[in-house]
């Protein structure tokens, strides 16, 4: 084939996607047609997929971009984009200024070549395109500077787009060049702010003229990212008069934008009398015109009292502070406040708590006339919370008191809000009076919230206060109590159990499957027990779509890999493979969407966007979430037996500017602001952080990539990645299971590092065959004494844990290992002991010792399948029994049944059963080789 036009090209890379197949076709090509620029780029391509060298990469590119005749500005742009990706592998930045300038030259030259101004122009947008997908700002001006030049289209897209390039090189050389002289930053920061200035002081007829509120939101966006806001706020104090009607009819708007700007900037002393001019000037207004401007102050300006409040604490002590705010609520609110209004009511209250007024009474006011309304827990928490001890004690009385008293006084609906307040106030001092949990108070409030559901079973916020109760008490006493299991960090999960069908009642209650939040926890507390096949049926009721995907699905999916790798089929089954690419392709599908509102023509460039676009592409490029999933996936493939080389590879670069977009305030919470809420019970392993990522890949992602054969060494130092890490992103949040076998990954890392690319290096390390023999052989002793007998002669509400979440994962993490190490003992006998040239190794570790090391890998692999199948005879014989009882048991069990019967018990513990022999089940289905 002739590879000499873009069209062909393409082709070829659609009929070789193989690395390996593609790379033998292409350097025979070359022997033909060595100059051939098609071919270059694509040698370079696949050179940047093998992580050869970076330097030599480029040197290519140079060449291919330098043949004469070249005129498709497809191969220019495919040639820039390689050529930012060979920058960030072969430089110290993970984040390039610009390409060579050389590779801009061939855009001038083909430029030249062109006859016609739109062929330019098109050109020149392609340009644009190509940096501004690679995030090449300097290369993005250039690209404008050119374009405005030969005549664009639009001259104010064109003068607009060329303020945001020429702002964003300023920063961007500010931030990853260090030599980059400041005066000539500071220059082009300048001449932004001047071609701004232009466009604002243009006439009417200028097609360059500010013209609206989406231009004075660009252009106070670029003064803002400069800090210059006094000369925007003289500009926009003083405007021309063609823009005066504008700035008043928006005025709302900008007294926004100069709030938020100052705050930003935290110029204190101008916020402040900003504010105050504000509010008074609303005060005012609202006295003459008898108008509703101070509760719309209150109702929907709350960044105006919260830039006071800031301002007022950092421009005076205390006791000057106090005063002044004082005065203030008197102008605003009158010396003796006794609105009913809710917007009112709730301002005068966050400016009491600052002024230091007796906060008791206050929100006693603010119970009795708004206690049942939906927000009003979220309302008074804030000051609950930074109440003493016995007022808190006090204000809890007083609700009790006050909600009977005054249900006559109360819609239906009301009642019902004031009762679901009551029991989140009540659970809410019980979290924060910093007295340690005790059974009996725990177990009354369960009851009260149970029955609370039983009349009410719509109140779901009442649910989700008793699952945590439940949870508590599962976590602060029992698990402190009883170290017993058979795990030792497993204990009972009686109340788990509990907890867990609860949860699952309720998301059956809701026949209409409206509540997200709802069916979210009770897949997660599945997922705690262990129980995929449950949990994945309840996720179907989550129904995350596009953007939850990215913020929801780590709290089914996160560490799925070492719970449920495989494939369950039939009647309710589940694939957590496909729910984990369905994310990794819905990321990367409105990354895309992005994309195309972002990488426009230069002539309908949509430049007031383009920021906040921009941000969010690289949230979603970098996303934790994608690289979780991403390494889930290679993880279950590899346990599974399966090939992955189909599955995408980052190095640590991508790692460095990793977005955690996981919300974690999903899950309703009723604690104080400083908790981290119910995060901590409801998902007691965490999800994988940024540090667990870093982690990962530098020890068992580098590893396995070599011994299992996926893609060549990416060299970069291991240990170098563990200092980012520590540096950067703090500690892992590793489950137990995996701590316990790091020692093993780093014996494992060393050993790929002796055996195939460093051989006679890190002789410090030599023991690292016996370690890990050594480790392996003391987990196939503690595994034997895990097995569970064929009865265990406990009545059934006593019977042991039997299936849960660390269970599985202490199993199939171990197993995970096992299988490297197997792929280790067969690499070291190809490349040591059987390969033809001599290795540093053979004489310091003899075939022996692999050998044992292979025996003992084989002998606790087996003790691993006997620990999963003595669970799934006990859970066979004993498991439908135990759930059943245990789900009763107690007085915690008892409270329960009066939501559930004993068809609904029945009818979940078989799902249960079920459910966990199939979890079981999976841990036999990894092979060793």
């Amino acid at each position: 084939m002739a590879f000499n036009s873009w069209d062909k090209l393409t082709k070829a890379q659609r009929d070789y996607p193989k690395t390996k197949f593609a790379v033998q076709v292409v350097d025979k090509a070359l022997k033909k047609t060595p100059k051939n620029p098609f071919l270059n780029a694509w040698r370079a391509d696949l050179s940047l997929q093998q992580r050869n060298d970076g330097v030599a990469v480029k040197d290519r590119l140079i060449e291919a971009s330098q043949q004469p005749g070249i005129t498709d500005h497809r191969l220019l742009s495919y040639i820039y984009k390689l050529y930012a990706e060979s920058l960030r592998i072969s430089g110290v930045s993970p984040v390039a200024i610009s390409v060579d300038a050389k590779i801009l030259d061939a855009w001038r030259n083909t430029a030249k070549s062109l006859t016609r101004k739109s062929e330019r122009l098109e050109l020149w947008s392609a340009l644009f395109n190509a940096a501004m997908r690679e995030e090449l700002w300097e290369d993005a001006r250039t690209a404008v500077l050119i374009s405005n030049k030969e005549g664009h289209p639009s001259r104010k897209i064109g003068h607009y787009t060329l303020i945001l390039t020429t702002q964003r090189a300023a920063e961007q050389k500010y931030r990853y060049e260090p030599t980059a002289s400041k005066a000539m930053i500071q220059i082009q920061c300048s001449i932004a702010r001047k071609m701004m200035k232009q466009a604002y002081e243009a006439s009417a007829d200028d097609p360059i003229a500010v013209k609206d509120i989406r231009d004075l939101r660009f252009m106070a966006s670029i003064y803002a990212r400069q800090s210059e806001f006094q000369e925007l706020f003289a500009l926009w104090d003083n405007p021309p008069s063609r823009l005066e009607a504008l700035l008043r009819t928006h005025k709302d708007d900008v007294v926004q934008m100069k709030t938020l700007m100052l705050r930003n900037a935290f110029a204190w002393e101008r916020l402040e009398d900003h504010c105050i001019a504000t509010i008074n000037n609303i005060v005012s207004l609202d006295a003459a015109e008898k108008s509703k401007s101070v509760w719309e102050l209150c109702a929907w300006r709350w960044d105006l009292w919260k830039g006071l409040l800031l301002a007022v604490q950092n421009t005076c002590p205390k006791e000057e502070g106090i005063p002044k705010m004082i005065r203030i609520m008197d102008c605003c609110f009158g010396p003796d406040f006794k609105s009913k209004d809710r917007a009112l009511h709730l301002t005068y209250l966050r400016l009491s708590q600052f002024v230091g007024a007796p906060m008791l009474p206050l929100c006693e006011a603010y119970w009795e006339n708004h206690c049942g309304v939906p927000s009003c827990f979220a309302d008074l928490r804030v000051f609950i919370q930074n109440m003493t001890a016995a007022d808190q004690a006090a204000f809890v009385m007083f609700v009790t008191d006050t909600t009977e008293r005054n249900a006559c006084n109360l819609s239906a609906k009301q009642w019902e809000l004031a009762q679901e307040n009551y029991s989140k106030f009540e659970y809410f001092t019980l979290m924060t009076n910093g007295v340690p949990a005790e059974y009996f108070i725990l177990d009354a409030v369960i009851k009260n919230n149970l029955l609370l559901l039983v009349q009410y079973p719509t109140r779901t916020e009442a649910g989700f206060v008793a699952i945590y109760e439940y949870l508590r008490l599962h976590y602060e006493i029992v698990c402190c109590e009883d170290r017993k299991g058979p795990f030792e960090f497993t204990p009972n999960s009686r109340v788990l159990l509990q907890a867990t069908m609860l949860a699952r009642h309720l998301v059956a209650l809701d026949k209409n499957k409206e509540n997200r939040t709802l069916a979210l926890l009770a897949a997660r507390l599945h997922l705690n027990l262990g129980l995929g096949k449950c949990a994945f049926q309840l996720y179907k009721d989550v129904k995350c779509k596009e953007m939850l995907l990215d913020t929801l699905s780590p709290y089914v999916l996160s560490r799925i890999a070492v719970t449920h790798p495989f494939e369950v089929k039939g009647y309710r089954g589940f694939s957590a493979d496909e729910e984990l690419a369905k994310v990794i392709g819905t990321i990367e599908r409105m990354e895309k969407k992005i994309d195309d509102v972002l990488l426009t023509d230069l002539s309908s460039f949509v430049y007031d966007q383009a920021i906040s676009n921009h941000v969010l592409k690289q949230k979603l490029h970098s996303s934790l979430t994608k690289h979780m999933c991403l390494s889930e996936r290679r993880r279950m493939g590899r346990l599974k037996g399966e090939s992955i080389e189909h599955l995408p590879w980052f190095d640590f670069k991508s790692y460095e500017d990793i977005s955690d977009n996981v919300d974690r305030e999903i899950f309703p919470s009723y604690e104080d602001d400083d908790s981290k809420g119910p995060f901590a019970f409801v998902v007691p392993n965490g999800i994988p952080n940024k540090a667990w990522m870093i982690e990962r890949f530098a020890t068992a992602e580098m590893a396995c990539r070599v011994l299992y054969k996926e893609g060549p060494f990416f060299d970069n130092d291991p240990w170098k990645l563990k200092r980012l890490r520590e540096e950067k992103f703090g500690e892992t949040n590793t489950t137990f299971s995996e701590e316990q076998l790091v020692p093993l990954w780093i014996d494992i890392d060393r050993m790929v590092l002796r055996t195939l690319l460093r051989p006679g290096t890190f002789s410090e390390y030599t023991d690292a065959m016996q370690g890990l023999f050594n480790d392996v052989r003391a987990i196939r002793k503690a595994m034997e004494k895990l097995c569970m007998p064929d009865s265990t002669g406990l009545a059934p509400e006593d019977e042991p844990t039997m299936f849960h979440e660390n269970m599985l994962i202490s199993c199939y993490t171990k197993l995970e290992v096992l299988r490297t190490i197997n792929k280790l003992v067969e690499t070291m006998h190809e490349r040591i002991y059987t390969a033809k040239s001599s290795h540093p190794l053979k004489s310091q570790i003899s075939v022996g010792s692999v050998n044992d090391l292979a025996k003992e890998t084989q002998a606790c692999f087996d003790a691993i399948r006997g620990v999963a199948q003595s669970y799934i005879n006990l859970i066979r014989r004993r498991g439908l029994a135990a759930i059943k009882a245990q789900v009763k048991w107690g007085d915690t069990g008892k409270h329960l049944m009066m939501l559930l019967d004993d068809g609904d018990v029945n009818f979940y513990a078989e799902e249960y059963v079920e459910s966990a022999l199939e979890a079981w089940g999976g841990v036999l289905k990894v092979k060793l080789k």
